[in-house]
C-alpha cells in the first residue's frame, strides 16, 4: 500500500499525528469555499475586511518553475481581492486559519470592534 497523506491524524509513522493545535495557514480549497476563484477579483468576501497587507499567501502549492527557480503559490491581493498563484520571492503577508468543531460556542461578528471570541 501507499503512504497516507502528511495531513493524517491517523498515522503518527508517515502522517502528522493528533494535532494539539489545529493552526495554520488558510488553504486554496479554504479560500474557494470563501468566495474566491481563479483569476476573479472578489474584494467583498469577509477575509477582505481586516486584510492589511498588499498580498497575503496561502499553505497551497501551485507549481515550482525550474527557469526562474522558484516556487509559486496560490495568494489574494488584498487591494482587489484576486485569487491566483504568485511566485515566492517576495515579503507578504499570511491569514491563519484555525480548525473547530461544529459544536464549538462563538460569539461576536469577527470586526475589529466586536472580534469572535471562542467560549
Amino acid at each position: 500500500g501507499g503512504k497516507l497523506s502528511k495531513f493524517t491524524v491517523k498515522d503518527t509513522t508517515n502522517g502528522n499525528g493528533n494535532l494539539t493545535y489545529k493552526i495554520g495557514l488558510i488553504t486554496a480549497d479554504e479560500l474557494a469555499f470563501a468566495g474566491y476563484a481563479y483569476a476573479l477579483q472578489n474584494s467583498t468576501t469577509y477575509l477582505q475586511e481586516n486584510a492589511t497587507d498588499t498580498l497575503w499567501w496561502s499553505l497551497s502549492p501551485h507549481h515550482f518553475d525550474d527557469d526562474i527557480n522558484f516556487a509559486f503559490v496560490w495568494a489574494v491581493d488584498c487591494d482587489n481581492g484576486d485569487f491566483s498563484a504568485l511566485n515566492v520571492n517576495g515579503t507578504y503577508g499570511v491569514r491563519p486559519s484555525i480548525s473547530l468543531r461544529s459544536t464549538t460556542n462563538v460569539t461576536g461578528n469577527g470586526s475589529s470592534e466586536n472580534p469572535y471570541k471562542v467560549v
